[in-house]
């Protein structure tokens, strides 16, 4: 990871754990279960908009590009009106570059999160709930 990686990522950590294409949905029953993710990463390449599904490591990806209207009150907001009843956690992360090790730890450590980050080659960067590899294995509706 040698390529700088400066950005805010916006983390929502869901209170589920669902699967999208067999359209199943639990609630967490301990701190042992992944969550579902709901992320926003406003980088140099523009906004994306993440969703991850902690049932088969699903991942829908959506590229918002460089809107001025796509701000990061906007993302809060709009998790919050979508998925507010079931955000566990929300937190905003401004990275100088989360491919260095040492920010990467510090910036999770100060929000208490395991510091797991996959970066894309398409240009964003998203926090994973455990050490699986997220890919993504559905299309949206």
């Amino acid at each position: 990871m040698d390529k700088s990686m400066r950005g805010i990522l916006v983390l929502a950590i869901l209170s589920i754990k669902s699967n999208y294409p067999l359209e199943l949905e639990f609630p967490l029953e301990d701190e042992a279960d992944v969550p579902d993710t709901l992320q926003w990463w406003f980088g140099d390449g523009g906004c994306w908009r993440i969703r991850t599904y902690a049932m088969d490591h699903d991942i829908h990806v959506h590229k918002i590009g460089e809107s001025p209207q796509t701000t990061l009150n906007l993302a809060i907001e709009n998790n919050l009106k979508h998925y507010g009843d079931v955000i566990k956690v929300q937190r905003v992360i401004r990275f100088v570059n989360c491919a260095e090790r040492p920010e990467l730890e510090a910036k999770f450590q100060q929000v208490g999160l395991i510091p797991r980050i996959q970066i894309d080659p398409g240009g964003f960067a998203f926090w994973k709930p455990d050490e699986a590899e997220y890919s993504t294995k559905s299309t949206p509706k």
